[in-house]
């Protein structure tokens, strides 16, 4: 029998219009967490909320955070890339009725935004791409693309900002919209290709490239 917070909730949705399935994109709580946050975006921008085991976001959080210092301070690293690899792996063998995704995990060279990208498929295909971009001095930042929308990516950054320096012109943080799955970030498609290491907000380097395609199985 439901308890009075599960009636009182029921009651805000009728009053306020929300909906379970209009599950909002997350931020961070700290300055570690980009991996599991997009991984949980990425799984918001696919499944309505009814759809999400809970043991789905055991396995994000179980997964992540996974890198040791030389200090032996666990997660100041961040996540890895065999961690996110791992993941995708998991996520791609567990299976539900209501829950299926497919995963494929990119490395250096099969990573770009030329003709046939294998990013570029997937966003055209209602899938998802969890990108780690350089942010410059050696600082690597996993984000979420959405979509193609002329010559830009539009992405959503787990890290909220407000703006970004120096960069205008390429790199534009988008307002909100009110939406729950709306895109806070715009990437020049050339740029966000650049192989450089003193550009940020890019792929960077190719031999540093990874990034994460996600689709929902229909």
């Amino acid at each position: 029998m439901p308890g009075p917070a599960s009636r009182n909730f029921k009651q805000f949705e009728i009053i306020s219009g929300v909906t379970p399935m209009n599950t909002q994109f997350q931020y961070q709580i700290s300055e570690y967490d980009c991996v599991p946050i997009t991984f949980i975006n990425a799984i918001v921008q696919l499944f309505d909320r009814k759809e999400v085991p809970p043991i789905v976001l055991q396995h994000i959080y179980l997964y992540s955070l996974d890198t040791v210092t030389r200090g032996n301070r666990l997660g100041r690293a961040g996540t890895s890339k065999f961690a996110v690899q791992l993941l995708g792996n998991w996520l791609a063998s567990y299976r539900t009725k209501n829950f299926s995704v497919a995963t494929k995990f990119l490395r250096q060279d099969t990573i770009h935004m030329k003709p046939k990208s294998r990013i570029i498929r997937a966003l055209q295909t209602d899938g998802v791409a969890l990108c780690n971009i350089h942010l410059g001095r050696g600082e690597w930042h996993f984000i979420l693309a959405l979509e193609i929308k002329g010559n830009r990516v539009l992405f959503f950054d787990p890290y909220y900002r407000t703006s970004v320096r120096g960069l205008r012109g390429v790199v534009e943080v988008l307002a909100e919209n009110g939406k729950p799955r709306s895109p806070n970030l715009a990437i020049d498609i050339d740029w966000f290709d650049r192989t450089d290491e003193r550009s940020r907000f890019c792929m960077g380097p190719v031999d540093m490239r990874e990034c994460l395609l996600m689709w929902k199985n229909r």
